[in-house]
């Protein structure tokens, strides 16, 4: 597959689904990667407390898309678009009370809307590709980088937000640049109702297919299935990200500058603003690799994620190695979580765009937005694993040594998915990149 570096030749649909995602993830992870240092400093909870509410929280909401990609196929993709958006920035509204009763309901609610909305953006996307195959990939790196840029606003303005005047504002703020993500979306529906006829009447015939699967069919659900797997590995270590890096930031790491002491939202902001700069670079690094027919396959992308992220917590062993064990605080250079998250940037960079593509594209016609869910299901598996791993940050003899067990656990999958990798590809019969 070619990777075609000219904005204008993608769908126009691309730009506006875009702005609506970024609005979404804003407000989301806004509260999201947020949530465990808001639960130590303003409910004054325990570290371990705080990452199980978040891995509880994280997960749960990564499952709900399974159950929206059904709604989804047996509604329609327009409308839990608007649903979705709407009960997610209630959910914010709610947190932002400073209730601690409405903020479990908050957290549920926002949960709700995440599950609704996610499932049906991605098969709108994947549908307004119908008919530039060639262009599906960058179409959703592009998609991608818009979700990072929404995640990157969030964690340093809201994180600043939280610091400079207090958090129950941070999370009203969140809530309405969700409502405003609604306008371009809306503005756009009723001047193009032509495309989304369109969509309905896909999901329809697809609907009506009940023909057997074939053995390509078979082969690529089995190629989906291994995928899945193997990703809840990355997931499970990416998820320490805003949980036990989080913490790492708030009590280990110098934060200043001169006198200033940086928000620690700044710092977990970093790892999307590197999301933000790779994604043009990898396009053109594709693009050359492409030309000479070396570009990787997803099953190599796969793997090189795997080992990025491995690099990544390595690093932060470094970091760690002279912190005793059981210590309260400490001043390591914050060098050493910005190199880890630029690390841990790119294997997700190498990960998650193809894995919204593959899904949407592998999956047979119409499983489309329920195996959508599937992979949100795999992710949302991973995270609330990832978050009751968190808690084990005190209690496994050091912090060297608490990394260490994200480094074995995904430099294993990182070296099978690099020997499986020639036999899944040939097994996926397709061409994609």
């Amino acid at each position: 597959m070619t990777h075609n570096n000219s904005l204008s030749k993608h769908p126009k649909e691309l730009w506006i689904l875009g702005l609506t995602e970024l609005c979404e993830r804003f407000a989301f992870w806004g509260v999201g990667n947020l949530l465990v240092l808001y639960l130590i400093e303003y409910y004054q909870f325990p570290n371990d407390k705080a990452t199980h509410i978040y891995g509880i929280f994280t997960g749960f909401a990564a499952f709900l898309p399974f159950l929206g990609g059904i709604l989804a196929d047996r509604w329609n993709y327009q409308s839990p678009l608007f649903l979705g958006a709407l009960i997610n920035a209630l959910g914010c509204f709610l947190i932002a009370t400073g209730s601690v009763h409405l903020l479990y309901v908050g957290l549920v609610i926002i949960a709700c809307g995440y599950g609704i909305f996610t499932p049906s953006i991605i098969t709108v996307l994947g549908y307004t590709y119908r008919d530039k195959p060639d262009l599906r990939e960058a179409g959703f790196s592009i998609y991608y980088a818009c979700i990072n840029i929404g995640v990157f606003l969030a964690l340093a303005s809201l994180g600043t937000i939280a610091k400079l005047i207090n958090w129950n504002v941070a999370f009203a703020v969140a809530g309405i640049v969700q409502l405003i993500g609604l306008i371009p979306l809306t503005v756009y529906l009723l001047n193009h109702k032509e495309t989304y006829q369109g969509l309905r009447a896909a999901q329809k015939e697809g609907h009506l297919t009940k023909e057997p699967l074939t053995q390509v069919d078979k082969k690529r659900l089995l190629v989906l299935g291994v995928f899945c797997l193997v990703s809840i590995f990355f997931w499970v270590a990416y998820n320490q990200a805003f949980s036990s890096m989080a913490i790492f930031a708030h009590d280990f790491m110098d934060k200043k500058i001169g006198s200033f002491v940086v928000p620690e939202g700044v710092f977990l902001s970093s790892e999307s603003f590197f999301l933000i700069l790779l994604a043009p670079i990898l396009a053109i690094v594709y693009g050359k690799l492409q030309k000479r027919k070396l570009d990787p396959t997803p099953t190599t992308k796969t793997s090189l994620s795997l080992f990025f992220i491995a690099g990544c917590f390595m690093l932060m062993m470094i970091a760690s190695a002279k912190i005793p064990d059981k210590a309260t605080s400490a001043d390591v250079s914050s060098g050493y979580l910005i190199g880890a998250y630029f690390l841990m940037a790119v294997g997700e960079m190498l990960l998650a765009p193809i894995g919204l593509s593959l899904f949407s594209k592998l999956a047979p016609a119409r499983f489309t937005a329920l195996s959508v869910g599937i992979w949100y299901v795999c992710v949302g598996i991973a995270f609330y694993n990832g978050g009751l791993l968190a808690g084990l940050m005190d209690s496994v003899g050091g912090l060297f040594n608490f990394f260490s067990i994200f480094v074995i656990m995904t430099l294993v999958p990182a070296i099978f998915m690099f020997f499986m990798s020639k036999k899944l590809t040939k097994m996926s019969s397709i061409d994609v990149q």
